[in-house]
């Protein structure tokens, strides 16, 4: 690897990036939380490491949304703190600029929603990686 992943998003575009750097993230539940009080929602997950083409590796990561007005959940309970998830994309979705929504779609149709003042997020990797057991596969429907 060629050292800890930062990646800043202040947009649609930038957001797809991270997302993509996010695909098959997992995640306890209780490793996620939304901090009112800092308008702040913080994600840790073990990220694969999609960069690295050689040998799969996996690495700790922190996703931090800012701006954050308010969250929306489907088919998650974010007080069973021990549940694993798969996180699938992140996106945002534009209102009426800067305002929008940011969307963490997860396996098994979970989502949750926040709607933000603007789009603002950091993506950073804070342990080395680690060898995993198998790379990410999907057997997708035609």
């Amino acid at each position: 690897m060629s050292g800890p992943l930062k990646l800043y998003g202040r947009g649609a575009d930038d957001m797809a990036v991270i997302s993509a750097h996010l695909q098959d993230a997992v995640a306890q539940l209780g490793d996620m939380a939304y901090l009112a009080h800092e308008q702040r929602f913080v994600l840790l997950v073990n990220r694969f490491c999609w960069e690295e083409k050689a040998a799969p590796m996996r690495v700790r990561s922190a996703l931090q949304l800012a701006n954050v007005t308010s969250i929306r959940q489907k088919k998650l309970n974010l007080t069973r703190r021990e549940g694993v998830v798969a996180l699938l994309a992140v996106h945002f979705e534009p209102d009426t600029p800067p305002t929008g929504e940011m969307r963490l779609q997860f396996a098994g149709g979970g989502e949750i929603c926040l709607v933000v003042e603007a789009c603002e997020a950091i993506l950073e990797d804070i342990t080395a990686p680690w060898a995993a057991k198998a790379r990410p596969h999907h057997d997708l429907e035609e």
